[in-house]
C-alpha cells in the first residue's frame, strides 16, 4: 500500500499541494482527477518521493524518504506527463532504461522484458526504429513501456509494486487509451497497485476503483466513483454543471456536461 498523510508541497514559496491524505492499495487503480491547476501531478511527484515535501508517505509500510533511489525503483515506477529525449536512441535502449536495476537487468532477461513490454502497449516491431521518428501517442507507449519493464512483476519479494502513471492516456486514440487502462487492470489484478492522474470523467469511471477529486490543491472527495461522482460533487471541483447517470446494469456512472442532457 501508499499512504499519504497530511501531505503539504511548497513549490517556489507557494503552497501547491495542502494537507492532502490518500491510500493507493495492491489490486486497485486509484485515479486522482481534478481541474488543470489541482496539484494533481504535485500530489503524484511527492508520493513517489521524487519532490520535497511535508507529511507522511509510505510504500508498503516504509516511510519512502528512508529508502535510497534503488529501493525506491524496484517497487514503483513512474510515468510523468512528458518525457524529453535529446539523443538518437531507439525504442529498444528507451525501453531498456527501465532495466538497468532491479532483478531483471541481467542480460538473458533484459530482451526478454523489452519484447514483451513493447507487446504489451502494441509496439511489437518497433524496437529498432528511432524515438524521435515516432507519433506523440506512440511516444507515449514507449515511456509506458518503460516504465512496465522498470517493475515487470507485480509482486516482488511477497510485497506489491506499484505504477504511478501521470495522464497515461491523454496523446492516445480510443483504441490505445482503453488498451492502457485494460494493462493497468491486468497489473493490479496480478497483485500490484496504480496510481493515475486522469482527466477522462468517463475511462475513469470505467477502470478505477479508488478515485481521488481534487481542487486548490485539497482533496474534495474520495472514495468509489459510483459514490463519488454526483452532480453537485461534479460541479464542486469541475466548476461546470455535469449530468451524472448511470449503467443500471453496471453500476457504473457517466458524465456528460447538462447541455447534453437528453
Amino acid at each position: 500500500m501508499i499512504r499519504a498523510s497530511n501531505l503539504t508541497v511548497r513549490l517556489s514559496g507557494k503552497t501547491i499541494v495542502q494537507g492532502v491524505s490518500l491510500e493507493a492499495r495492491a489490486g486497485q487503480i486509484t485515479a486522482i482527477v481534478g481541474p488543470n491547476g489541482s496539484g494533481k501531478t504535485t500530489t503524484l511527484k511527492a508520493v513517489a518521493g521524487e519532490i520535497a515535501s511535508e507529511g507522511a508517505i509510505t510504500l508498503n509500510g516504509r516511510d519512502i524518504r528512508a529508502l535510497e533511489p534503488w529501493q525506491l525503483a524496484v517497487r514503483r515506477a513512474v510515468l510523468p506527463q512528458a518525457a524529453v529525449v535529446a539523443f538518437p536512441f531507439t525504442v529498444r535502449e528507451i525501453v531498456r532504461l527501465g532495466l538497468s536495476v532491479g532483478p531483471n537487468r541481467h542480460a538473458e532477461r533484459v530482451e526478454t522484458i523489452t519484447s514483451a513490454a513493447l507487446a504489451a502497449v502494441d509496439l511489437a516491431g518497433f524496437a529498432g526504429r528511432f524515438y524521435q521518428e515516432l507519433s506523440g501517442g506512440e511516444q507515449q507507449r514507449v515511456q509506458l513501456a518503460r516504465v512496465l519493464s522498470q517493475i515487470w512483476e507485480p509482486v516482488l519479494d511477497g510485497e506489491p509494486c506499484f505504477l504511478l502513471l501521470d495522464e497515461p492516456v491523454s496523446a492516445l486514440d480510443i483504441r490505445h487509451q482503453l488498451a492502457v487502462m485494460r494493462l493497468a487492470k491486468r497489473y493490479c489484478e496480478g497483485g500490484g497497485g496504480v496510481i493515475a492522474v486522469l482527466h477522462d470523467l468517463n475511462l475513469t469511471a470505467l477502470f478505477a476503483d479508488h478515485m481521488v477529486m481534487m481542487r486548490g490543491g485539497r482533496v474534495v472527495e474520495a472514495g468509489p466513483p459510483v459514490s463519488v461522482m454526483t452532480d453537485d460533487a461534479m460541479e464542486a471541483v469541475f466548476g461546470c454543471r455535469m449530468c451524472v447517470n448511470g449503467v443500471p446494469s453496471h453500476g457504473i456512472p457517466f458524465v456528460l456536461p447538462q447541455t447534453a442532457r437528453v
